[in-house]
């Protein structure tokens, strides 16, 4: 797929885009900071091409106290939107797995 820096970038753009994600899961802290200064090490995106459309599957850390099934829900929503509005590209299926929680700095 030629478009996968792409594709990959407006997904980490879309999962960034909540504040109740801390960070991809198995990123650590160094993928984490490469992939914040723009470095496509995308270890927690997976994107694979199927009769039918794309499969996405992402691997993310979320902050302790989030309802996490609606955050999913909102991700998958908004990854699958974007990503056929920008792309022309059908979506199969967005999967969103929560591998942990961090805590959230300020949170009581």
């Amino acid at each position: 797929m030629s478009d996968d820096i792409n594709i990959t970038g407006l997904i980490e753009k879309d999962i960034f885009s909540f504040s109740e994600v801390s960070r991809f899961a198995g990123a650590g802290f160094t993928g984490n900071i490469q992939n914040m200064l723009g470095a496509h090490q995308n270890n927690g995106i997976r994107v694979a091409e199927e009769e039918g459309g794309l499969v996405i599957n992402c691997d993310i850390i979320v902050y302790f106290g989030v309802n996490i099934p609606q955050l999913c829900y909102d991700i998958q929503t908004r990854i699958k939107n974007d990503i056929e509005k920008t792309t022309g590209i059908p979506v199969k299926a967005v999967n969103i797995r929560v591998e942990g929680l961090d805590k959230a700095d300020g949170l009581s």
